[in-house]
Order: structure tokens, then C-alpha cells, then sequence
């Protein structure tokens, strides 16, 4: 909509909540269902394609207000030829938009961070619906290409922390 009136966040916790919850229920979900359960009240799950999302709603201070941190593991840093293979992150990196590629221990994720001030609920959906695109598209080539191991989800097992890793 050009020059649209869509509603913006004014940054609050209690808003970025409602935006993730709004979100699972347009797709038809209860977004109870999808809590993560070392996450309390403020982390989600989804599975899209092959695509394991975090979405996590983590509270700020009164200069940073509260941050959106959507992250998705693709694989674990293959054994030999890390060089190459984080030149090739690097490489994807600047064909990313909205999202970029990170290392976290030994796996790597797809992330999305952004405060929530004046995030309103289409750019939402399309962050999580992008972070999910980018996700289950580079993962099965860096496996054939790299000899990485895809990530395992285990999201019922409930060891998980704000940056999106278990």
C-alpha cells in the first residue's frame, strides 16, 4: 500500500509479543504450542520446509526498547576446507537482504535482528517468512557443496538461548 496507514510498533515488549502471536494464528496456529520452553514467554518455533525458526522477542533498555532476533541453524562448520567454506558465507552475505548469515559455537544460522520500533506486522511476517526462504535454500547446497552436516532440531528438548541456539 503506498503511503499506507499500516499500524507501527511503538517498541514495547507486550507489542512484539502480540505481532509473533498474530503471525502464528494468520498461518492457523496456536502460538502456545510453539513456545520454546527455556525461552519463558518471549520464544517461539516454526518449521518451515526444511527450515527449523526461532523467534524470539528479547526485552530491552529504555535506548534499545525491545529486540525481534529470528534465527534459523543451517549446518555445522564442515571438518576441512573452512576456509573456502566461510569465504562462501562471506560471499552469500552480500546477496542477502534483511537477513545475513552467522556462526554460532559450530553452526551456522540465518539471523534477523532488529528493534521493534516501528515494526509493523506485514514487515514482521516477511522477516520470518525470509529468514525461513534463505534457510531452506542454503542448506542442503552447503552440504553438497561442503561436506557440512545438517543442523539437528530438537526444539522438545527445551535447551535453548536468546541467540537463537540450543
Amino acid at each position: 500500500m503506498l503511503f499506507g496507514h499500516h499500524k507501527t510498533s511503538n517498541g514495547t515488549l507486550s507489542e512484539a509479543v502480540q505481532m509473533v502471536e498474530t503471525y502464528f494464528r494468520h498461518r492457523g496456529l496456536d502460538p502456545n504450542k510453539f513456545k520454546l520452553p527455556s525461552a519463558g514467554e518471549f520464544g517461539w518455533w516454526i518449521k518451515e520446509g526444511s527450515a527449523q525458526v526461532y523467534i524470539v522477542v528479547q526485552e530491552g533498555n529504555e535506548e534499545l526498547r525491545t529486540i525481534l532476533r529470528i534465527s534459523s541453524p543451517l549446518v555445522y562448520i564442515p571438518e576441512t576446507n573452512k576456509e573456502q567454506f566461510y569465504r562462501h558465507l562471506l560471499e552469500l552475505n552480500s546477496d542477502l537482504s534483511s537477513c545475513a548469515l552467522s556462526v554460532y559455537n559450530d553452526v551456522v544460522l540465518v539471523v534477523v535482528q532488529r528493534p521493534t520500533l516501528g515494526l509493523s506486522q506485514e514487515e514482521m511476517d516477511e522477516l520470518v517468512w525470509n529468514a525461513a526462504y534463505v534457510a531452506d535454500l542454503l542448506d542442503n547446497k552447503m552440504v553438497a557443496n561442503f561436506g557440512a552436516r545438517l543442523y539437528n532440531d530438537r526444539v522438545q528438548s527445551g535447551a535453548f538461548n536468546t541467540n537463537g541456539m540450543r
